[in-house]
Protein backbone atom coordinates (compact mmCIF):
# COMPACT_ATOMS: atom_id res chain seq x y z
CA UNK A 1 0.00 0.00 0.00
CA UNK A 2 1.20 3.51 -1.19
CA UNK A 3 -0.84 5.15 1.91
CA UNK A 4 -1.77 3.81 5.39
CA UNK A 5 -3.63 6.43 7.05
CA UNK A 6 -4.00 6.99 10.79
CA UNK A 7 -8.35 4.81 10.76
CA UNK A 8 -6.62 2.07 8.93
CA UNK A 9 -3.42 1.42 11.11
CA UNK A 10 -6.29 1.21 14.37
CA UNK A 11 -8.25 -1.30 12.51
CA UNK A 12 -4.79 -3.37 13.11
CA UNK A 13 -4.01 -2.49 16.46
CA UNK A 14 -7.38 -2.56 18.42
CA UNK A 15 -7.30 0.60 20.63
CA UNK A 16 -5.39 4.14 20.35
CA UNK A 17 -2.56 3.43 22.45
CA UNK A 18 -0.78 3.36 19.65
CA UNK A 19 1.64 4.96 16.80
CA UNK A 20 3.33 4.04 13.79
CA UNK A 21 5.36 4.89 10.76
CA UNK A 22 5.61 3.26 7.28
CA UNK A 23 7.37 2.98 4.20
CA UNK A 24 5.16 3.18 1.47
CA UNK A 25 5.21 0.47 -1.57
CA UNK A 26 6.69 0.98 -4.84
CA UNK A 27 4.18 -0.65 -7.43
CA UNK A 28 2.97 -3.95 -6.63
CA UNK A 29 5.74 -4.41 -4.00
CA UNK A 30 7.63 -3.42 -0.72
CA UNK A 31 5.57 -1.81 2.14
CA UNK A 32 7.17 -1.91 5.55
CA UNK A 33 4.21 -1.14 8.33
CA UNK A 34 5.66 -0.63 12.20
CA UNK A 35 3.62 -0.50 15.13
CA UNK A 36 4.84 0.15 18.92
CA UNK A 37 2.78 0.61 21.94
CA UNK A 38 3.14 4.01 23.49
CA UNK A 39 2.56 2.80 27.10
CA UNK A 40 6.13 0.64 26.77
CA UNK A 41 7.65 2.56 24.18
CA UNK A 42 8.85 6.53 24.27
CA UNK A 43 9.56 7.64 20.71
CA UNK A 44 11.83 9.75 19.73
CA UNK A 45 12.78 9.78 15.87
CA UNK A 46 11.97 7.66 12.45
CA UNK A 47 13.74 6.71 9.38
CA UNK A 48 12.36 5.42 6.61
CA UNK A 49 14.07 3.37 3.43
CA UNK A 50 12.63 1.58 0.70
CA UNK A 51 13.83 -1.53 2.28
CA UNK A 52 13.89 -0.91 5.77
CA UNK A 53 11.87 1.44 8.76
CA UNK A 54 13.54 2.28 12.06
CA UNK A 55 12.57 4.05 14.98
CA UNK A 56 14.65 5.09 18.07
CA UNK A 57 13.15 5.18 21.20
CA UNK A 58 13.55 4.73 24.98
CA UNK A 59 12.37 1.14 26.64
CA UNK A 60 9.66 3.09 29.14
CA UNK A 61 10.15 0.56 32.18
CA UNK A 62 14.05 0.68 32.22
CA UNK A 63 15.59 3.36 30.65
CA UNK A 64 17.32 1.63 28.20
CA UNK A 65 17.70 3.31 24.09
CA UNK A 66 16.62 0.89 21.78
CA UNK A 67 16.50 0.97 17.83
CA UNK A 68 13.75 -1.17 16.16
CA UNK A 69 14.38 -2.29 12.51
CA UNK A 70 12.26 -3.86 10.60
CA UNK A 71 13.54 -5.38 7.06
CA UNK A 72 12.19 -6.13 4.32
CA UNK A 73 15.21 -7.21 1.51
CA UNK A 74 15.48 -7.14 -1.74
CA UNK A 75 16.48 -9.62 -4.24
CA UNK A 76 19.33 -8.27 -6.13
CA UNK A 77 22.62 -9.36 -4.99
CA UNK A 78 23.95 -5.69 -5.13
CA UNK A 79 21.08 -4.40 -3.91
CA UNK A 80 21.30 -6.56 -0.20
CA UNK A 81 25.07 -5.53 0.11
CA UNK A 82 24.11 -1.65 -0.14
CA UNK A 83 21.23 -2.85 2.35
CA UNK A 84 23.79 -4.39 4.64
CA UNK A 85 26.17 -1.48 4.45
CA UNK A 86 23.50 1.20 5.21
CA UNK A 87 22.37 -0.98 8.69
CA UNK A 88 25.59 -1.64 9.13
CA UNK A 89 26.57 2.24 9.37
CA UNK A 90 23.01 2.88 11.20
CA UNK A 91 23.63 0.47 13.78
CA UNK A 92 27.54 1.04 14.74
CA UNK A 93 26.34 4.88 15.36
CA UNK A 94 23.38 4.05 17.87
CA UNK A 95 23.96 3.97 21.38
CA UNK A 96 21.75 1.59 22.88
CA UNK A 97 20.06 -1.73 21.95
CA UNK A 98 18.85 -2.88 18.64
CA UNK A 99 16.03 -5.36 17.56
CA UNK A 100 16.15 -6.09 13.28
CA UNK A 101 12.92 -8.48 12.28
CA UNK A 102 11.49 -8.99 9.18
CA UNK A 103 11.95 -10.55 5.89
CA UNK A 104 15.78 -10.76 5.27
CA UNK A 105 15.30 -12.25 2.31
CA UNK A 106 18.82 -14.33 2.79
CA UNK A 107 19.84 -17.20 4.34
CA UNK A 108 22.98 -18.29 6.47
CA UNK A 109 23.70 -21.48 5.42
CA UNK A 110 22.77 -24.26 2.92
CA UNK A 111 20.47 -26.38 5.14
CA UNK A 112 17.99 -22.97 5.53
CA UNK A 113 16.90 -23.40 1.79
CA UNK A 114 15.22 -26.47 -0.01
CA UNK A 115 14.06 -26.55 -4.05
CA UNK A 116 15.94 -22.93 -4.88
CA UNK A 117 20.14 -22.19 -5.67
CA UNK A 118 21.50 -21.86 -2.96
CA UNK A 119 24.32 -18.63 -3.36
CA UNK A 120 27.65 -18.87 -1.01
CA UNK A 121 28.88 -15.47 -2.00
CA UNK A 122 25.46 -13.42 -0.84
CA UNK A 123 25.09 -15.98 2.54
CA UNK A 124 28.73 -15.15 3.06
CA UNK A 125 28.23 -11.07 2.87
CA UNK A 126 24.64 -11.34 5.46
CA UNK A 127 26.76 -13.60 7.80
CA UNK A 128 29.72 -10.91 8.07
CA UNK A 129 26.88 -7.74 8.36
CA UNK A 130 25.36 -9.82 11.48
CA UNK A 131 29.13 -9.94 12.79
CA UNK A 132 30.30 -6.88 12.38
CA UNK A 133 27.14 -5.43 13.69
CA UNK A 134 27.49 -7.66 16.76
CA UNK A 135 24.08 -9.20 16.40
CA UNK A 136 22.61 -12.43 17.88
CA UNK A 137 20.65 -14.49 15.59
CA UNK A 138 17.94 -15.33 17.67
CA UNK A 139 16.87 -19.37 17.68
CA UNK A 140 13.32 -19.44 16.54
CA UNK A 141 11.22 -22.91 17.87
CA UNK A 142 8.71 -24.31 15.76
CA UNK A 143 8.76 -25.02 12.05
CA UNK A 144 12.61 -25.26 10.28
CA UNK A 145 11.51 -22.53 7.37
CA UNK A 146 9.33 -19.12 7.39
CA UNK A 147 8.69 -19.32 3.78
CA UNK A 148 7.11 -22.15 1.62
CA UNK A 149 5.52 -21.75 -1.80
CA UNK A 150 1.85 -22.74 -2.77
CA UNK A 151 2.82 -26.22 -3.43
CA UNK A 152 4.97 -26.79 -0.52
CA UNK A 153 8.08 -27.21 -3.60
CA UNK A 154 10.27 -24.81 -2.40
CA UNK A 155 11.43 -23.91 1.27
CA UNK A 156 13.32 -21.20 3.06
CA UNK A 157 14.34 -19.53 6.47
CA UNK A 158 14.21 -15.64 5.40
CA UNK A 159 12.33 -14.18 8.23
CA UNK A 160 14.44 -13.83 11.74
CA UNK A 161 15.10 -11.76 14.75
CA UNK A 162 18.34 -10.44 14.99
CA UNK A 163 19.07 -8.32 18.48
CA UNK A 164 22.22 -6.92 20.43
CA UNK A 165 24.08 -7.52 23.51
CA UNK A 166 22.16 -4.70 25.36
CA UNK A 167 18.96 -6.09 24.55
CA UNK A 168 19.35 -9.49 25.68
CA UNK A 169 21.26 -7.32 28.73
CA UNK A 170 17.82 -5.95 29.46
CA UNK A 171 15.57 -9.22 28.79
CA UNK A 172 17.50 -12.51 29.23
CA UNK A 173 14.60 -14.37 28.71
CA UNK A 174 13.92 -13.67 24.94
CA UNK A 175 12.51 -16.47 22.95
CA UNK A 176 11.63 -16.65 19.31
CA UNK A 177 8.84 -18.62 17.91
CA UNK A 178 7.98 -19.50 14.49
CA UNK A 179 3.89 -19.65 14.25
CA UNK A 180 1.47 -21.20 11.85
CA UNK A 181 1.42 -19.93 8.46
CA UNK A 182 -2.44 -20.50 7.08
CA UNK A 183 -2.70 -18.41 3.95
CA UNK A 184 0.33 -16.37 3.66
CA UNK A 185 3.48 -17.58 2.06
CA UNK A 186 5.67 -16.30 5.00
CA UNK A 187 5.22 -17.95 8.55
CA UNK A 188 4.53 -14.93 11.25
CA UNK A 189 7.47 -14.94 13.82
CA UNK A 190 7.13 -13.94 17.21
CA UNK A 191 10.10 -12.58 19.83
CA UNK A 192 9.00 -12.72 23.32
CA UNK A 193 9.91 -12.72 26.91
CA UNK A 194 9.18 -16.27 28.83
CA UNK A 195 9.67 -16.21 32.68
CA UNK A 196 8.79 -19.23 34.65
CA UNK A 197 6.25 -17.68 37.15
CA UNK A 198 4.56 -19.86 40.12
CA UNK A 199 2.55 -17.22 41.25
CA UNK A 200 -0.98 -18.71 41.84
CA UNK A 201 -3.05 -17.79 38.91
CA UNK A 202 -6.91 -16.75 38.84
CA UNK A 203 -10.05 -18.86 38.43
CA UNK A 204 -11.46 -17.92 35.18
CA UNK A 205 -14.08 -19.63 32.29
CA UNK A 206 -13.47 -18.87 28.82
CA UNK A 207 -16.07 -18.97 26.22
CA UNK A 208 -14.45 -21.71 24.33
CA UNK A 209 -15.41 -24.24 26.96
CA UNK A 210 -18.89 -24.18 26.40
CA UNK A 211 -17.99 -25.79 23.12
CA UNK A 212 -16.05 -28.46 24.39
CA UNK A 213 -17.53 -31.71 25.06
CA UNK A 214 -18.08 -32.90 28.87
CA UNK A 215 -17.98 -29.48 30.18
CA UNK A 216 -21.80 -29.06 30.45
CA UNK A 217 -21.48 -32.23 32.16
CA UNK A 218 -18.88 -31.35 34.52
CA UNK A 219 -20.84 -28.35 36.25
CA UNK A 220 -24.39 -30.32 36.20
CA UNK A 221 -22.85 -33.25 38.35
CA UNK A 222 -20.26 -30.64 40.48
CA UNK A 223 -23.42 -28.57 41.04
CA UNK A 224 -25.67 -31.21 41.82
CA UNK A 225 -23.45 -33.24 44.44
CA UNK A 226 -24.71 -33.46 47.61
CA UNK A 227 -21.72 -34.38 49.81
CA UNK A 228 -21.03 -34.45 53.73
CA UNK A 229 -18.88 -30.81 53.06
CA UNK A 230 -22.07 -29.66 51.23
CA UNK A 231 -24.17 -30.13 54.31
CA UNK A 232 -23.92 -26.68 55.22
CA UNK A 233 -27.01 -24.97 57.18
CA UNK A 234 -25.96 -21.70 56.21
CA UNK A 235 -27.16 -20.96 52.26
CA UNK A 236 -24.39 -18.42 51.60
CA UNK A 237 -21.56 -21.06 53.39
CA UNK A 238 -23.16 -24.17 51.31
CA UNK A 239 -22.53 -22.05 47.68
CA UNK A 240 -19.13 -21.23 48.78
CA UNK A 241 -18.45 -24.92 49.37
CA UNK A 242 -20.16 -25.61 45.69
CA UNK A 243 -18.13 -22.88 43.99
CA UNK A 244 -14.98 -24.89 45.47
CA UNK A 245 -15.91 -28.21 44.36
CA UNK A 246 -17.02 -26.80 40.58
CA UNK A 247 -13.42 -24.87 40.77
CA UNK A 248 -11.63 -28.70 41.43
CA UNK A 249 -13.78 -30.21 38.63
CA UNK A 250 -13.30 -27.64 36.40
CA UNK A 251 -9.56 -27.74 36.70
CA UNK A 252 -9.46 -31.36 36.84
CA UNK A 253 -11.75 -31.44 33.20
CA UNK A 254 -9.48 -28.80 31.62
CA UNK A 255 -6.40 -30.63 32.29
CA UNK A 256 -7.43 -33.79 30.78
CA UNK A 257 -8.74 -31.95 28.18
CA UNK A 258 -5.91 -29.90 26.86
CA UNK A 259 -3.75 -33.06 27.54
CA UNK A 260 -5.95 -34.93 24.81
CA UNK A 261 -6.64 -31.36 22.28
CA UNK A 262 -2.57 -31.39 22.36
CA UNK A 263 -1.81 -35.20 21.74
CA UNK A 264 -4.21 -34.61 18.39
CA UNK A 265 -2.65 -31.51 17.95
CA UNK A 266 1.09 -33.26 18.28
CA UNK A 267 0.19 -36.26 15.75
CA UNK A 268 -1.35 -34.12 13.31
CA UNK A 269 1.83 -32.02 13.22
CA UNK A 270 3.86 -35.02 12.94
CA UNK A 271 2.07 -36.14 9.67
CA UNK A 272 2.57 -32.25 8.54
CA UNK A 273 6.12 -32.97 8.55
CA UNK A 274 6.59 -36.27 7.00
CA UNK A 275 4.74 -34.96 3.89
CA UNK A 276 6.91 -31.79 4.06
CA UNK A 277 9.67 -34.00 3.99
CA UNK A 278 8.24 -36.22 1.11
CA UNK A 279 7.42 -32.66 -0.68
CA UNK A 280 11.52 -31.74 0.03
CA UNK A 281 12.71 -35.52 -0.99
CA UNK A 282 11.17 -35.96 -4.13
CA UNK A 283 7.87 -33.44 -4.59
CA UNK A 284 5.53 -35.86 -3.87
CA UNK A 285 1.75 -35.40 -6.17
CA UNK A 286 -1.38 -33.18 -6.20
CA UNK A 287 -3.39 -35.97 -3.77
CA UNK A 288 -0.14 -35.57 -1.37
CA UNK A 289 -0.28 -31.31 -1.47
CA UNK A 290 -4.27 -31.66 -0.99
CA UNK A 291 -3.55 -34.00 2.26
CA UNK A 292 -1.34 -30.99 3.30
CA UNK A 293 -3.94 -28.35 3.22
CA UNK A 294 -6.57 -30.28 4.73
CA UNK A 295 -4.18 -31.27 7.57
CA UNK A 296 -3.52 -27.76 7.98
CA UNK A 297 -7.03 -27.08 8.08
CA UNK A 298 -8.04 -29.27 10.74
CA UNK A 299 -4.86 -28.05 12.69
CA UNK A 300 -5.96 -24.46 12.22
CA UNK A 301 -9.79 -25.70 13.34
CA UNK A 302 -8.08 -27.51 17.02
CA UNK A 303 -6.48 -24.22 17.89
CA UNK A 304 -9.58 -22.33 17.37
CA UNK A 305 -11.55 -25.04 19.83
CA UNK A 306 -8.45 -24.97 22.62
CA UNK A 307 -7.76 -21.44 22.02
CA UNK A 308 -8.57 -21.55 26.27
CA UNK A 309 -5.34 -22.44 26.88
CA UNK A 310 -3.23 -19.58 24.94
CA UNK A 311 -5.95 -16.75 25.16
CA UNK A 312 -3.98 -13.57 25.88
CA UNK A 313 -4.72 -12.39 29.91
CA UNK A 314 -8.67 -11.56 29.85
CA UNK A 315 -9.74 -12.75 26.13
CA UNK A 316 -12.84 -14.54 26.26
CA UNK A 317 -12.65 -14.57 29.82
CA UNK A 318 -16.56 -14.19 31.33
CA UNK A 319 -16.09 -14.56 35.00
CA UNK A 320 -13.64 -15.34 37.61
Amino acid sequence: MEVIDVRMARSFWGNNSFSYVFSPSRGASGGILLFWDLEFVSFKSSHISDYFTVIEAIWSSSGLPVMFIVVYAPQGADSKRILWDNLLQLINSFQGGCVLMGDFNEVRDESKRFGTLFNSNTAKRFNNFIEQAGLFDVSLGGPRFTWSDKWGSKFSKLDRFLTSHGIFDAFPHLTGMVLEKYIPDHRPILLSEHRVDYEPTPFRIFYSWFNLEGFDDVVINSWSQDQNLLRASHPWVKFKKKLQLLKANIRIWNTTTRLKMGSKRTELQTVLESIDFRLMTDRGDASLREQRVNILRNITDLDHVTKFGVSPKGENSVGH
